[in-house]
């Protein structure tokens, strides 16, 4: 019923408004009654400029304080005693002001009146003003007050139409019986007042919701400009065009959240009255995207504080494992994997902590578009994603699958910040959801080696990492004393590392590069950018400082399993070396 009477009132009000949309212009003026002796001097043409005030001018000066968009009356005789050089200087100043048109008496004694009033003339015939006449006898004041009225009425107009959009949207929002249907039902009513499709977009530019004919996808072009809607507001309007023109309405919910409402001119001109009834719409959006955000923060944090006791192994009995894993909405015996995700930020971009915060935020929006049913656990500066699996998925399979995955959302990531790399750890394949902390344990540890782990796959740009792909190096994560891992590293390895002069890191550059090459020299120089002979040289020097023997398998294993040890030591203390 409540809609029904609100679509009613809102199309009576539309068609109250359509006749008046452009406010007054000139052209009224001539049609009202008190007009009638007004005769038209010149510029019929541009009697259709809108007014947007009325001034009388007494005295020359006041071409300065001008505003735009008034239409002028005078009587020359604010410029009685001004040379023609003087009067040209006062009148060109009205060039910059858009007036809308001039109002002219004639009958008071001005020097060359004449010949100031055929400047004018030209003026306004090069400016696009038109000017008219009233009889001597007519009072400016009177004629001030009829236009005064007619603007004033049109305010009126304006104010009533903005009270009652607003009030109805209202009402829309208040009296919605389906909570999940009221942003279509408000972009549905603002799309029949304005006779336009309309749009909504988050922040990430996805489609919120849309009517017959809108685009689904926004990009805001480089050459958007800024539109001035002809109202008071106090959010930013861009206009873009292209097939069709566009207007955008930038919204700021709060310090993370964003709204762009997006108005497609396809069945008629955008205008004022469309900005008011978009105003009112604005405001019925916001305070229905608050609240759900508001639900969706209660609902994560509440998510959030049981994935944290299920993560960590805090819940005791099986009943209460019950009782969350049904608020969880997830089955207690399925099959799941944990993945962690972080980012690693370019040097050259430095983050406080607001925008840390940001970042997370992002890659938590990222990982929920492409990882379908994942639950999503916020832990501190990184993100913890339950994924329930096929049983009988291979390794291979699922390697092949997360790596998309982390792609996708790199790609995600990359279009609002260049400078984050996404990367992610993962922990085997668990049954039931108790067992969850050690497929957690497992991709927290994988994580924590991702550059590592690309060391040993000789894939020195690895964003991924499979536990189970570690090999022998999982044994090595469950030590965290530098001085247990060192033991792993042969001698003659840890007298590179202890070498003290300048050429120590091109010697293990040299080194690694070597191994990876398959000893080969020509590719260790090529891929070093050095000459043969010093790849040579370089060679010869590790062999003498360490003692290695590089015909001997054993011994180039030991070192090689050596390197990604030191970097597994720099990972736990920095300053170990």
């Amino acid at each position: 019923m409540l809609s029904h009477l609100f679509y009613s009132i809102l199309n009576r009000k539309a068609a109250m408004v359509v006749g008046n949309r452009m406010g007054i212009c000139v052209k009224d003026l001539l049609k009202a009654k008190e007009f009638q002796e007004v005769k038209v001097i010149s510029g019929e043409e541009w009697l259709e400029n809108e007014i947007k005030g009325v001034t009388i001018i007494e005295a020359p000066d006041i071409v300065k304080f001008i505003n735009g968009g008034e239409i002028l009356l005078t009587g020359l005789y604010a410029f009685r005693s001004c040379s023609m050089e003087e009067f040209e200087c006062y009148i060109s100043e009205l060039s910059k002001k858009n007036i809308s048109g001039l109002i002219l008496k004639r009958g008071r004694s001005v020097e060359k009146a004449d010949v100031k009033i055929s400047f004018l003339v030209t003026f306004a015939k090069k400016n696009r003003i038109p000017i008219l006449e009233v009889p001597f006898e007519t009072s400016f004041q009177d004629v001030m007050s009829r236009i005064m009225e007619h603007l004033f009425n049109e305010e009126v107009t304006r104010l009533k139409y903005f009270k009652t959009t607003h009030d109805n949207f209202s009402a829309l929002v208040l009296g919605a019986e389906n909570a999940d249907k009221v942003i279509e039902k408000i972009l549905d009513v603002l799309a029949k007042l304005i006779r336009n499709p309309v749009a909504a977009f988050n922040r990430q530019m996805d489609c919120i919701a849309a009517t017959e004919g809108a685009d689904t996808v926004l990009e805001i072009r480089q050459d958007a400009q800024v539109y001035e809607p002809g109202i008071f507001s106090n959010y930013q309007y861009l206009r873009q065009t292209g097939k069709q023109t566009q207007y955008i309405i930038k919204v700021k919910l709060n310090f993370r959240e964003r709204l762009y409402l997006v108005i497609t001119e396809k069945n008629r001109l955008f205008d004022i009255m469309d900005s008011i009834a978009a105003e009112s719409a604005v405001g019925a959006l916001q305070f229905e995207l608050v609240r759900q955000y508001s639900v969706t923060e209660l609902e994560k944090k509440f998510q959030n504080d049981i994935m944290h006791n299920i993560l960590n192994g805090k819940i005791d009995s099986k009943g209460e494992l019950q009782k969350n894993a049904s608020l969880l909405g997830v089955a207690i015996d399925g099959n799941y994997r944990v993945i962690v995700f972080g980012l690693k930020a370019d040097e050259r971009d430095k983050r406080d902590f607001k925008s840390k915060i940001g970042d997370t935020n992002l890659l938590s929006d990222a990982i929920v578009c492409h990882i379908n049913d994942a639950k999503v656990h916020n832990d501190l500066d990184k993100i913890v994603a339950v994924q329930e699996v096929e049983k009988d998925q291979t390794q291979e399979e699922y390697r092949k699958e997360i790596k998309e995955v982390v792609e996708k959302v790199q790609e995600y990531v990359a279009r609002h910040n260049k400078h984050l790399v996404v990367k992610a750890g993962v922990g085997k394949v668990v049954e039931g959801i108790i067992h969850l902390p050690e497929s957690f344990k497992e991709a927290n540890e994988a994580f924590m080696f991702v550059d590592i782990a690309g060391e040993i796959a000789e894939e020195g740009n690895s964003r991924v990492t499979l536990f189970s792909d570690l090999g022998i190096f999982k044994l090595l994560c469950q030590l965290d004393d530098p001085a247990q891992l060192l033991e792993y590293v042969p001698e003659g390895l840890q007298k590179l590392y202890n070498y003290k002069k300048p050429q120590r890191d091109d010697l293990l550059v040299t080194l690694k590069t070597y191994l990876d090459r398959n000893q080969n020299l020509s590719k260790t120089a090529q891929d070093l950018y050095v000459h043969y002979k010093t790849a040579s040289y370089r060679i010869e020097k590790i062999a003498k400082i360490t003692g290695v023997d590089f015909d001997n398998a054993n011994e180039v294993l030991a070192f090689r399993i050596g390197l990604v040890v030191y970097k597994m030591i720099e990972k736990y203390d920095k300053d170990f070396i």
